[in-house]
């Protein structure tokens, strides 16, 4: 299989060590915990914690494991604060409040978390198999790109805000622009 990386079982023994599934551990709680925090995401847990990272003198595979735990940690996190209070994190949590908070309403709260952690995992698990997969073949696609694709991608997607406008084109412009 040509897709496939080459170098998948070693990544895999070095991701299997028991030092760094403990730190995938770590990682996770850390970045739980750095979610339930107003304002802080995992871009930003993920800033924060790299110069401890770096300085406890970990190797750079032990170091990307703990970091990759603390993003997902806080990507998990955010769905707590949509279940329990009704506060959603992020976009990704709005629709986990439809489901969660009324489970937890109901006193199935254990549950709801329960199954949006089964969920995360699944969904994570399951993208990290895609990635792995394609990554290759997207990457030489990717490299093939020129100015001219790139500028063909930017009109696409500025045309794409058209359908959303509403009734302020300029509004909708200027989102664009600052983001």
């Amino acid at each position: 299989m040509d897709c496939v990386p080459s170098g998948l079982a070693s990544e895999f023994a070095v991701t299997l060590d028991p030092f760094n599934m403990m730190l995938v551990l770590v990682g996770c709680f850390v970045g739980t915990l750095n979610r339930a925090l107003p304002g802080l995401g995992p871009i930003n847990g993920v800033a924060i914690l790299l110069p401890i990272a770096y300085g406890l003198g970990f190797e750079p595979e032990a170091a990307l494991v703990l970091l990759a735990g603390i993003y997902y940690g806080a990507e998990y996190g955010g769905r707590i604060s949509s279940i329990l209070p009704n506060v959603p994190g992020d976009a990704g949590a709005v629709m986990t409040t439809l489901d969660g908070h009324p489970m937890a309403r109901k006193g199935e709260a254990g549950r709801a978390l329960s199954l949006s952690a089964a969920a995360s995992c699944a969904g994570g698990t399951f993208a990290l198999i895609l990635m792995s997969l394609f990554a290759p073949a997207l990457a030489k696609f990717a490299v093939t790109f020129g100015p001219s694709d790139y500028v063909v991608l930017m009109v696409f997607a500025f045309a794409s805000l058209a359908s959303p406008v509403g009734k302020s084109t300029v509004k909708t412009l200027l989102g664009a622009t600052i983001a």
